[in-house]
């Protein structure tokens, strides 16, 4: 089997400070079938001066003003020849020179559409995060930095979303599991790291809307009075419908769309209704009184 091209996609404004050291660990795999492309949203830092003195190990960049890091994105997918994608931050690093040997080597026999590891960050104070099922997944989102996508995957499902400023990548991810076509593996294989700095403490309240809920209602019908079972999963609920900011019934129906409502989603909303949003997001506040409210609606 000949070796696959693998796409390598860094997106980047005003990342001098960090690019140089993204580009070497891509310079540095011992895995030479790479596409290296950097997508440059207009920088008026020292980015270009960098692309430049690396344009040997970059096939292709471009430098011009986007709508958001996941239309640069798309940018990206539209520029790639390679049979797989993988997008590594303009502040992330290849965790090691031999990742993509790891990954594409040996025993690898291209039998999947989504393939995926583990990556590192003093965010998670750890690694990140397994092997995942279509319940994880409704849960947290498959690091970006951890998978690796074939180019036609893009073309089934389509680009990135851009009406989900944060979670556009979560949204194809979620696209992907649901699409039983769509052939994922996991590798405990460590990919990447990257630092908090990344890390966004607000939230995509679209994303929740229009997208998460509903693929959790599904999930949750399907299960019937398990889904809820215990505090762990109420628990997950309530800071979904919190963080998306459901107030009245009628904002949950309309996130609902054609998913019925059980009872103890709807009795969330209304014990969550009382309580100012900022006090609310306290989090010791918050989890006490989501507490008293599953000893209530047990």
């Amino acid at each position: 089997m000949s070796k696959p091209l693998i796409s390598i996609i860094t997106v980047v404004y005003n990342g001098a400070s960090t690019l140089e050291a993204t580009i070497r660990s891509v310079r540095d795999q011992t895995w030479k079938d790479i596409e290296y492309i950097i997508v440059d949203g207009g920088s008026k830092d020292g980015t270009l001066a960098l692309v430049e003195k690396y344009g040997g190990s970059i096939a292709k960049w471009v430098s011009e003003p986007d709508k958001g890091v996941y239309d640069a994105m798309n940018k990206g997918i539209r520029m790639a020849t390679g049979d797989w994608l993988y997008f590594l931050g303009s502040d992330d690093l290849l965790y090691d020179p031999d990742v993509l040997a790891k990954l594409f080597d040996g025993d690898f026999d291209g039998n999947c559409d989504l393939l995926y590891g583990n990556v590192k960050s003093p965010a998670y104070k750890g690694y990140y995060d397994g092997e995942f099922t279509l319940e994880k997944l409704l849960s947290r989102n498959i690091s970006h930095q951890a998978a690796f996508y074939r180019k036609e995957l893009f073309q089934r499902l389509g680009d990135y979303d851009l009406r989900f400023r944060l979670h556009a990548d979560w949204d194809f991810n979620l696209r992907c599991f649901l699409d039983k076509d769509v052939r994922t593996r996991y590798v405990d294989v460590l990919v990447a790291e990257f630092g908090a700095e990344g890390m966004s403490s607000s939230h995509d309240v679209a994303f929740l809307r229009e997208r998460l809920i509903p693929a959790r209602l599904q999930w949750l019908n399907l299960q019937g009075r398990r889904g809820l079972g215990n505090i762990a999963r109420y628990d997950e609920w309530w800071r979904c419908l919190r963080n998306a900011g459901i107030r009245t019934a009628a904002e949950l129906e309309a996130s609902a769309g054609a998913e019925p409502l059980p009872k103890r989603i709807r009795a969330m909303v209304r014990w969550q209704k009382p309580i100012p949003p900022k006090l609310l997001r306290i989090g010791i506040l918050s989890k006490s009184w989501m507490f008293v409210s599953y000893l209530f609606n047990r």
